[in-house]
Order: C-alpha cells, then structure tokens, then sequence
C-alpha cells in the first residue's frame, strides 16, 4: 500500500501527455503510485505511457475499450491502493509540492477533504489562481453541511472539480463512490463531490494554485454538450435521491431546490444546444417525483429566502424560479424555459 493514488485517464493528448507526466514524477513526495488509464486512445499515447512506465516501477498501466473520461476515472479507482486518492488530466500539469503539501493538511487536520486552487493556462500563459479560497480549516458538522452549501459550493469558491481534490479512498470505498456515465449525467465530477460530502466531517481548503488547467479548442470541455439539459436533470434528480439514502435530506432540504433550479437546471436549459431537446426533457421528467418535489419546494417560502439571505440573490430571482417552477409543473415547459433562457417575450 502507498500513500496516494494519482489517476490519470489517457485519451487523445499525445501532445500534452508528458508534461502531465513528468510533473507528477517530479513531486517532492514519493510515497504515490501512478495509475495510467488508456481509455482506448488511439493515438501515440500508449507507447508513451508504455516507455514512461519502463523507466519508473510506482507507473501501473491500466488499458481498456473507450468509455469515457467516467469509466476511465473508475477504472482507476478500481485499481487503486493509496490511502489517498488525486486525479489529474492528461493534458493538464501540477506543482511538485501538490502531494506534499496536501497530505500534510490531511494528516495533521484529519481532513477526509483537501481542496486547492488552480490556474488556467491559455495560449500557454498562466493566469492567475482561478479561485477565491482562502486557507483554512472547516469542521462541516460544526459549520453546518446546509451553510457549506451557501457560503462555499454556490458561489464556486471552492470549485466542484475532481482534479482540484485529494480524497480519501477508504471514504470512497466504505460508500460505493463512482462517477456517472457521461452520456447520462453532465458534471460527473459535481455529483462525485458533492456525493462525497455527505461522509466529510473536516475539509482542508489551500489558497495556493497547485493546478494548471490546461485551455485547449479539442478538449472535452470545449466541444457542444449534447442533451445537456438533460443530463443535468438527472443529475439532480441522482444528487437528490442520494442525500435522501444518507439521511442528509432534512440539513439540504431549503439547499435541494435552489442548487438545482440555479445551478444545474438553468445551466442546462441556457446552454443546451438544442431547445428542443430542451423541451422533451423538461416534459419526460415532468413525471419524476423527485423532480416534482423539488418544484414544489420552489412554491414554498423558505427555500428561495434563505437563498436570498445567504446568497444576495435579488427579489427578482425569487419571482422568476416560482414563475419557473408552477409553469412546469402546470405542463408549460416552453413558458418555463423562457423565463430562463431570458426568452419571456417568445414564450
């Protein structure tokens, strides 16, 4: 057993590959296995991981049939053997101190969650730390799950990403963590997080940009997302059902409907590429009770004012997600869709 499991999932960055790789052999921490996960690429990157590997004995090569960047992820958590687990992109590159520095916050805090910042790189030049943590310690049964919520996962202070995160793999396994097939959830790695959580007592937040996310036009992120809508719906829907399974339902209950109305609802329904699909979406999961629920809740007082207290969201927010939320569930998805996509006067 080592220290930490890195995962690396592999697919079409033969350009990019051994900078990712020669930056996490450079760690100033070596107590890390290297789990290299070819996702059935189909350019030059297997012989490079091929050749890396035969030069250092902690690189453990892992191939399989093209899946995804999910099941690639899973598949190297299924090989893994740390008492901690980081992911980075292929085609990104990290500090050397990245495994030193936040492994020491997680022993000496007992910190189940270690969150640090990042840099965008774009045209090769790095920009500065992307997000506004700031080093500290947070106890979340002392803070409040509910509060974590507000002050930290809605205005993305601390990012949702999985590459931004060093977890503990016993937390994982003891409750059956995965990431969702990309084709039926988008931001795999927001559920992922915020699954994980529900079992996090303490969280070590690190100002320091440890990250540099690489921007380029062929990357995953870049390209039009399909049934995006969608699968943020199911996104949703999974993260709610999942905070009921962990008995977290009645902490999240007033977080639930406004973190999926404003955060993964609207997000899909204005950035979807096709309104149609839209439209089809909003109409299936109509019947979803989960969905409903969260509708429902929307009608209510408290949700939308907490929201507005904890957040500084206007009253305009409030009129238009309870506008948003009786129009679907009164069958009028083009009129409630509007409302997002700011089309009103079309609807």
């Amino acid at each position: 057993m080592c220290c930490v499991s890195v995962i690396v999932p592999v697919y079409q960055v033969e350009a990019y590959l051994a900078r990712c790789l020669d930056s996490i052999l450079e760690q100033t921490f070596s107590d890390f296995e290297l789990i290299l996960v070819d996702d059935g690429t189909r350019d030059n990157c297997p012989a490079i991981m091929k050749a890396y590997a035969a030069k250092d004995s902690r690189i453990r090569l892992v191939h399989k049939e093209n899946g995804g960047l999910s099941s690639a992820r899973n598949a190297g958590l299924d090989a893994a053997r740390g008492k901690y687990v980081a992911f980075v992109d292929s085609d990104d590159y990290v500090e050397k101190t990245l495994l030193q520095d936040t492994v020491r916050a997680a022993d000496e805090n007992g910190a189940e969650l270690v969150i640090y910042n990042y840099r965008l790189v774009e045209d090769g030049i790095e920009k500065e730390p992307y997000l506004p943590i700031e080093d500290e310690i947070i106890d979340v049964d002392e803070f409040g799950l509910d509060r974590y919520f507000y002050k930290y996962w809605m205005p993305y202070k601390h990012g949702q990403e999985a590459w931004c995160r060093l977890y503990r793999r016993d937390v994982i396994e003891d409750n059956h963590l995965r990431f969702a097939p990309n084709d039926e959830v988008f931001a795999e790695d927001t559920l992922f997080s915020a699954m994980y959580l529900m079992h996090v007592q303490v969280i070590a937040a690190l100002q320091k940009p440890y990250v540099y996310y690489v921007q380029r036009g062929d990357s995953l992120m870049a390209m039009k997302k399909p049934k995006l809508c969608r699968r943020l719906m199911n996104l949703s829907v999974r993260l709610c059902e999942y905070v009921r399974e962990c008995g977290k339902d009645k902490v999240l209950r007033d977080v639930l409907p406004v973190l999926c109305y404003d955060k993964l609802i609207g997000k899909g329904i204005r950035l979807d590429p096709s309104m149609e699909d839209v439209y089809d979406a909003m109409t299936e999961m109509a019947e979803n009770e989960t969905m409903r629920s969260l509708l429902r809740a929307l009608l209510g007082p408290m949700p939308l004012l907490l929201y507005t207290l904890r957040t500084g969201k206007g009253i305009r927010t409030q009129v238009r997600a309870r506008m948003f939320a009786w129009r679907w569930l009164h069958g009028n998805v083009r009129g409630a869709a509007a409302l997002i996509d700011r089309q009103e006067e079309k609807a």
